[in-house]
């Protein structure tokens, strides 16, 4: 990563028993809807392997399981997935939650092995660098027709998110993705079909494909 900005989740108070409710009261984050339409967005089958990349405490997952996949999720906090473990016995052998000290740039995943990489709202933790890193290692992982969804705060450009920034105080300075660069970075990773699927305001899904080699 190109500067100093570090991520601790396991440092956060707000990672708590409430972390789940509180993400369903943002209302600018869209949450249950835009983790509804990860499904069909990626095309999920029933059987699919699904790959969730940040999966924290398990939301993304569901909408998965419910359509009959299996899930792995990675993710680099003990207590994200230590509130996840509950859904892990209610979906017993189909949610795997593994913990993963670089869980986008690394996935401990052998190559062309998922049907499908999905990430929600954990993207803007990687600057472009790392971002188009991490669109090459989920093109590794995946099979060729494969799909990979990444949901999250999104802007248009620069001047967009300074504007939103300004505008809006619970927004904070990350590595959103911008809407003019972020599809660009996917396409040079390999990926063909790159979309945009908007599910709010400030919230949209970049759906891509792995082509069929």
């Amino acid at each position: 990563m190109c500067d100093a900005r570090v991520w601790d989740f396991d440092s956060y108070p707000w990672v708590d028993d409430d972390y789940d409710g509180r993400m369903r009261r943002t209302a600018r984050l869209c949450y249950d809807e835009t983790l509804r339409a990860l499904p069909s967005l990626a095309g999920a089958q029933p059987g699919h392997v699904v790959l969730d990349i940040g999966a924290g405490t398990g939301n993304s997952a569901l909408p998965f399981l419910e359509q009959g996949c299996r899930v792995v999720g990675v993710d680099p906090s003990v207590r994200m997935l230590k509130h996840a473990q509950a859904k892990v016995e209610a979906w017993a052998g189909r949610l795997a939650l593994v913990l993963a000290r670089d869980p986008f740039l690394s996935l401990p995943v052998a190559g062309k092995t998922v049907d499908i990489v999905a990430c929600a709202y954990a993207i803007h933790h990687l600057d472009d660098g790392a971002k188009g890193q991490a669109a090459r290692e989920a093109h590794r992982v995946l099979r060729p027709g494969g799909a990979w969804v990444a949901a999250d705060t999104m802007f248009r450009d620069e001047a967009h998110k300074a504007e939103a920034l300004r505008a809006r105080g619970d927004l904070e300075d990350e590595y959103q993705p911008l809407l003019t660069t972020f599809p660009l970075l996917v396409e040079q990773a390999g990926f063909v079909d790159v979309r945009l699927h908007q599910t709010g305001e400030l919230v949209w899904v970049l759906v891509s494909r792995r082509g069929r080699t």
